[in-house]
C-alpha cells in the first residue's frame, strides 16, 4: 500500500470521526465514497472496509453517551437484533449483487436520504427542541 493511499485513509478515517462524534452519524457513507474514489478501492471492499472501520467509533461514542447517561439499552438492545439479521441479509445481497448495481443502489439511497433531511428540516419547525428561547 503507497504512503499517499495511507495518508488518505487517515485523512479520511479522522474526519469522518470528526462527523459521527458531531453529528452522530455511523460514518460509513463517508468512509465508502472515500474509499472507492480516493484509494481505488471496488465498492465491495469499500463497504467490507467501512463497516470494519466503524467499529472503534461505535465502541468510543457508546462509552463516552454512557457516561452521560443518554443510553437506552432497552432501545439499543432491539435495535442491535434488527441491526444484525439486517446485516446479514444486506451482506449476502451486497455479495451477490454485481459491483456497479451496488455502486447505484449506495448512491440512490445515500441521495434519497439528503432530500429527505433537507425536505424534513422544513416540518422540524414545531418541535420544541428547535425552538428558540429568546423570544
Amino acid at each position: 500500500m503507497s504512503t499517499e493511499t495511507i495518508l488518505i485513509g487517515l485523512a479520511t478515517g479522522f474526519s469522518t470521526g470528526m462527523l459521527s462524534g458531531l453529528l452522530g452519524i455511523g460514518g460509513s457513507g463517508i468512509l465508502v465514497v472515500a474509499a472507492v474514489s480516493f484509494m481505488g478501492l471496488a465498492q465491495h471492499s469499500a463497504q467490507a472496509a467501512a463497516i470494519a472501520a466503524t467499529v472503534p467509533i461505535a465502541i468510543i461514542g457508546v462509552i463516552n453517551l454512557h457516561r452521560k447517561r443518554l443510553v437506552n439499552y432497552q432501545v439499543a438492545m432491539y435495535l442491535a437484533v434488527g441491526i444484525a439479521v439486517g446485516g446479514a441479509i444486506g451482506a449476502y445481497i451486497a455479495n451477490v449483487t454485481p459491483g456497479p448495481i451496488l455502486k447505484k443502489l449506495f448512491s440512490a439511497f445515500f441521495g434519497l436520504m439528503s432530500l429527505q433531511m433537507l425536505w424534513g428540516s422544513r416540518r422540524d419547525k414545531g418541535d420544541p427542541a428547535n425552538s428558540n428561547t429568546n423570544n
